[in-house]
C-alpha cells in the first residue's frame, strides 16, 4: 500500500495472533512507513543467539508475572521475526504520526471462556485439533511440551558446565510448574474495578488477567473496529489465515450478530466461491455498517484453479517452521501485486468512505 501511495489514508493498522507479531517487527523502526525494505529484511537476517534469548528469559523469570506467554513470545520473536523486541507498548506513544496507529489485538482467558462470548465458534489454529474439546487441547499441548522439556534437559547434560547449561536448567525448572498450571499471559488488570457499564464482569473483578492470542476467537481483528467507538468507515482486509477462506468474515458477522453491533450484508452466493476465490470482493456498509473490502491472498488471479488454490494454502500453511527467503519473498510478491491489481478498487471505496464520513458530519452540524 506504500508503494501504491494508499498508506497514509490508513487510520489504524490490526492485527491478531501472528499479525501482531509482524506489526510489532514493523513498529519497532518509528520511521517503517518511509523504509518498507528494511522491515521486510529483517525477517532474512540471521536470528538471535540462543544465549541472548535464554539470558532474557532468565531475567524475565525473576519477575512476578512469568508465564508461558514469555516463553513462546521469545521463541516466536527469536526463531520467527529474527529479533529480540524489548519495547511496551506505551512505547507506541512516541510513534511517528504519520503511521498508522497500531491497534494489537487479544483476548482475556477467563472472559473466552465464561464471559458473553463464551458461546462463539472459536476458529481453531491447529487443524489435528479442530474437533477436539478446549480440554483435550490443553492435554495435548501440555504433552507435547513435557516431551519438549524433557528434550531440552536430555540435550542440556551435553553441554559443558557452565553459566549457559546453569541457565537452561534453571528455566526448564521454572516452566514445568507453569505448563502445569497452563498459565498464559498473566498480567496486572488496568481494569480492576473500574466501574463503567462497558466493562463486563469478568474484565473488572480480578486484581490480574491473563492475556491470550485473540486468533482462537477470530483470526483477523474486525472485533476491534466494530462499533461507536471507532465508529470506521472502511475496513481493508488483505486476508490469510488458517482456516477456510471467508471463515473468519462469517465468524465477524456472527459475533456482530450476537453483540449487536453493525455489520455489512454478506451475500451466501459468495461464501460458494471460497475454493476458488475472487482476488478483491467488496460488502458495502449502509448507515452505520462498515463497508468491507476483502481480499483473499491466493485467490483466481494468482491461481489457475481450486488445486492450486489448496496446493498454495498447504504450501504456506501457519503451522510449520520459519519461511525461507524464497518462501518470504513469494508470499511479500503476492501480496504486492494484490494491492497493485486493486488499487482502483481501493481508491474508489476510500473515496466513498470520505463521502460518507462528511456527509455524516453534516448532518451531525445540521442537527446541532
Amino acid at each position: 500500500m506504500e508503494k501504491e501511495g494508499l498508506l497514509d489514508t490508513l487510520l489504524y493498522l490490526g492485527g491478531v495472533s501472528g499479525s501482531t507479531w509482524s506489526m510489532s517487527s514493523v513498529y519497532s523502526d518509528p520511521q517503517w512507513s518511509a523504509n518498507m525494505d528494511r522491515a521486510a529484511s529483517t525477517l532474512s537476517g540471521p536470528g538471535v543467539e540462543l544465549e541472548q534469548a535464554l539470558a532474557w528469559l532468565g531475567e524475565r523469570a525473576k519477575e512476578e508475572f512469568f508465564s508461558l506467554t514469555d516463553i513462546w513470545g521469545v521463541l516466536t520473536s527469536a526463531g520467527i521475526m529474527k529479533q529480540m523486541d524489548l519495547r511496551r507498548l506505551s512505547d507506541e506513544a512516541s510513534r511517528n504520526a504519520t503511521n498508522p496507529y497500531p491497534i494489537y489485538s487479544a483476548i482475556e482467558k477467563d472472559c473466552f471462556s465464561n464471559g458473553p462470548i463464551e458461546d462463539k465458534v472459536n476458529c481453531n489454529k491447529a487443524a489435528s485439533l479442530e474437533s477436539k474439546s478446549s480440554e483435550e487441547r490443553k492435554s495435548i499441548f501440555v504433552r507435547w511440551s513435557m516431551e519438549l522439556l524433557a528434550a531440552v534437559d536430555t540435550w542440556s547434560q551435553s553441554l559443558e558446565d557452565g553459566v549457559f547449561k546453569t541457565r537452561v536448567a534453571v528455566l526448564t525448572k521454572q516452566v514445568l510448574p507453569l505448563i502445569m498450571k497452563w498459565e498464559w499471559g498473566t498480567t496486572n488488570n488496568f481494569l480492576y474495578q473500574y466501574e463503567d457499564v462497558t466493562v463486563p464482569p469478568c474484565l473488572g473483578t480480578k486484581e490480574r488477567f491473563h492475556l491470550i492470542d485473540a486468533g482462537l476467537l477470530i483470526n483477523v481483528a474486525y472485533p476491534a473496529f466494530l462499533g461507536d467507538k471507532r465508529d470506521i468507515d472502511l475496513i481493508i482486509a488483505p486476508e490469510y489465515s488458517a482456516g477456510n477462506i471467508f471463515e473468519t468474515l462469517t465468524l465477524a458477522r456472527d459475533y456482530a450478530a450476537k453483540l449487536k453491533k453493525p455489520f455489512p450484508e454478506i451475500d451466501d452466493k459468495v461464501l460458494e466461491e471460497r475454493e476458488w476465490p475472487k482476488d478483491c470482493y467488496v460488502f458495502e456498509g449502509k448507515g452505520k455498517e462498515p463497508t468491507i473490502v476483502y481480499m483473499p491472498l491466493f485467490n483466481r488471479q494468482n491461481c489457475q484453479d481450486a488445486e492450486e488454490v489448496k496446493a498454495k494454502m498447504e504450501e504456506f500453511s501457519t503451522f510449520q517452521r520459519p519461511f525461507s527467503e524464497e518462501k518470504i519473498q513469494s508470499v511479500l510478491e503476492t501480496a504486492k501485486a494484490n494491492v497493485k491489481n486493486n488499487k482502483e478498487i481501493l481508491l474508489r471505496e476510500i473515496n466513498k468512505a470520505v463521502h460518507r464520513r462528511q456527509s455524516k458530519r453534516k448532518l451531525v452540524l445540521h442537527h446541532l
